[in-house]
């Protein structure tokens, strides 16, 4: 693969140049043990290290005009703490005074210093409000794929993926009237991220309400994280005549896939099967289909951009001798089919899945599974997904390295003890001797943890039935409330005058 065509790495802090020592003495010339409440973030420290938190805090404009035993630093990494442990409990995440005594570990006692109550941390949280966590955000975010990574790359392109899904937030007035609420009776956060395929590393991401922006929408504010070296993968509700043009003007190529009922007249046919084509303009698209409907031939192609279409069909045979045929078409800017063949770019294709892989280690694994956000203000909603984000980030940076240290695919690191052990090693100090050693530590326990190499299975997409029978909570009726006074009145028996002993 030639250097030339692999887009560079990006680095995950603009900080790395300042290193742990010089963060750890700065830490203790800025506070002392008694005014400050100890906390550590463990082998996740190497991105999100204090240098990097405090000059976050410092842009962000946050800093605290007096000593607290709660600083906007202690509460940057308190939030993140919440996000790390969110489900690391099946019954729902963990409470604020349990995450801090995680966070803090043998430190508390040795200070002498008592938990903070959850009133004063969700106070501290509404003090560092939602810019830090944006910031430390786009700070971490990336790609972290390497030149020799396995499977991050086809045709000398980074393979690049992007698809929305849904966040529930509490159930709140507040969380209702800013992000709107769905059919299943949420308010609902949708969020589009721009993955890298071979590590799941978020490139980028954007969210909003659900009743204000679609997935088109959303896309369009990542744009700025395409460009040249990425082939950007999408599935068939993405393609339109001017996101097409805007996300191929970033200079990145792209493959999605297009519905059936879309038109695509041929130009040339190539040799592999494919035929270069034209995505008309939304007028000419008018223009040709009132033709085809009143049977005439418009002369020449339409105006548009000109594309090339791949049509092709998967088999799938299953174990117990079941066949499924489906159909796919695929639009793309990659015209040269010597360079990328219909068949290598349809195999390409089912990467996309891995932005859906991506959403399931972030939703369930570490948010855990059917949970909801916790946060019932909506500008805690945004700092908690910033915040999720971030230590996702993290995550799938550890992952990263791990696979590199040994030269396998990121796929065989499994995520789920990638959390256990981010968790396990979480508390103390963060000094740069003891961060790397941990950081080793938990490198080690990645690879004694491998996941087989993945096999070729499918999964139906049907919606289970719900475990209740229960009606849907409905928000514009009034819910009877729930405090009330219970009266215990025992009755008292009367005996006849025969049944008096």
């Amino acid at each position: 693969m030639p250097a030339q065509s692999v887009t560079p790495v990006r680095p995950l802090s603009r900080n790395n140049d300042r290193s742990f020592l010089v963060a750890e003495q700065e830490e203790d010339r800025r506070s002392s043990p008694e005014q400050e409440y100890p906390i550590g973030f463990g082998v996740l420290t190497c991105e999100i290290h204090p240098g990097l938190v405090e000059d976050i805090i410092e842009e962000s404009g946050c800093r605290e005009q007096r000593r607290r035993l709660l600083p906007a630093r202690v509460v940057l990494y308190f939030v993140l703490g919440l996000c790390l442990f969110s489900g690391a409990d099946s019954l729902a995440p963990p409470g604020y005074r349990s995450v801090m005594r995680w966070l803090s570990g043998g430190l508390r006692h040795l200070r002498g210093m008592a938990l903070p109550t959850s009133s004063a941390l969700v106070k501290a949280r509404q003090r560092l409000g939602v810019r830090p966590l944006e910031l430390l955000f786009d700070r971490l975010r990336g790609s972290v794929a390497h030149a020799t990574t396995p499977g991050a790359f086809a045709f000398g392109l980074r393979l690049v993926a992007w698809d929305g899904t849904g966040l529930d937030a509490a159930d709140t007035p507040a969380n209702a009237a800013a992000f709107g609420v769905t059919q299943g009776g949420n308010p609902q956060v949708r969020l589009l991220a721009l993955i890298e395929c071979g590590t799941h590393a978020v490139i980028d991401a954007a969210f909003d309400g659900v009743a204000k922006a679609s997935e088109q929408k959303l896309a369009r504010r990542v744009l700025h994280a395409l460009g040249p070296g990425m082939l950007l993968l999408a599935d068939r509700n993405f393609p339109g005549y001017e996101l097409w043009g805007l996300a191929a003007a970033t200079g990145a190529d792209l493959a999605w896939r297009i519905k059936k009922n879309q038109v695509f007249t041929p130009v040339k046919v190539l040799s592999d099967g494919s035929f270069i084509s034209v995505m008309p303009t939304p007028a000419e698209n008018i223009r040709y289909g009132q033709a085809r409907a009143a049977g005439r031939t418009l002369p020449g192609p339409p105006q548009g951009h000109r594309v090339r279409i791949i049509e092709y069909s998967v088999t799938v045979k299953g174990p117990c001798g079941s066949t499924r045929v489906e159909q796919f078409r695929l639009v793309t800017t990659l015209l040269d089919h010597k360079r990328a063949s219909a068949a290598k770019l349809a195999a390409v294709y089912h990467e996309r899945w891995e932005s859906e892989n991506g959403y399931g280690e972030l939703k369930t694994r570490l948010r855990g599974a059917a949970f909801i956000l916790r946060s019932k203000l909506p500008e805690l909603v945004n700092q908690e997904i910033f915040a999720f984000l971030a230590v996702y980030q993290a995550l799938c940076s550890l992952k990263a390295e791990a696979a590199q240290t040994v030269g396998i695919d990121p796929d065989r690191i499994s995520f789920t003890v990638a959390i256990r052990v981010a968790r396990a090693h979480v508390g103390g100090r963060n000094n740069p001797a003891g961060v790397r050693q941990r950081r080793r530590e938990a490198v080690l326990d990645l690879l004694e943890d491998l996941l087989p190499t993945r096999r070729l299975r499918q999964c139906e997409r049907v919606k289970k039935p719900p475990k209740n029978t229960f009606a849907t909570k409905k928000h514009d009726r009034v819910a009877p409330s729930g405090k009330v006074a219970y009266k215990i009145k025992v009755r008292r028996r009367v005996l006849s005058a025969a049944q008096t002993p």
